[in-house]
């Protein structure tokens, strides 16, 4: 009885689970310490915030973590543009991070990388030439005049009210 001990199998799976990172490139982020707070993230990539993936996922928004908060393992985080905290979240996107949470964060071995990684929060990249922001500028420009030809102010009939 005294060696029931000795005969369990203890895995400690070699080093002590992480808080897992997600930039906003979709790549995950290396966090040095355990006891890394969102602080410290935050000051690494200035202009991004920190959220936890589990609540963004659960209310459809991006809520900014305090910068005391500390990151607990075994957690993923978004690190997320300062200008998308608050904001909803599309369906793809919660679907990207459900993922994420149901996973771990984890890549299985039989999956090859994609170029370029999934991006949960795509930055949208407008690449068009000169020809075609010519005729996209008279477009916007004739619906512009258009609109003007036909708007009319509206003038409320301000007739006196006779009381008797």
């Amino acid at each position: 009885m005294g060696n029931s001990l000795a005969l369990r199998c203890v895995c400690g799976g070699g080093a002590a689970r992480r808080p897992l990172v997600i930039g906003p490139d979709g790549r995950p982020v290396c966090v040095e310490e355990a006891a890394t707070g969102a602080a410290e993230l935050m000051i690494e990539a200035p202009g991004h915030v920190v959220a936890r993936a589990a609540d963004a996922a659960k209310e459809r928004r991006v809520r900014a973590m305090a910068a005391d908060e500390p990151l607990r393992a075994g957690e993923v985080y978004l690190l997320v543009p300062a200008s998308r905290a608050g904001a909803r979240l599309g369906d793809r996107e919660v679907e990207a991070i459900g993922r994420l949470i149901v996973s771990g964060g984890g890549r299985k071995k039989g999956r090859s990388k994609q170029p370029g990684g999934k991006r949960i929060f795509p930055e949208v990249v407008v690449d068009m030439s000169a020809a075609e922001e010519d005729e996209m500028g008279t477009q916007v420009q004739a619906q512009a005049q258009a609109h003007c030809r036909r708007s009319t102010q509206w003038r409320p009939a301000l007739d006196t009210i006779y009381e008797a």
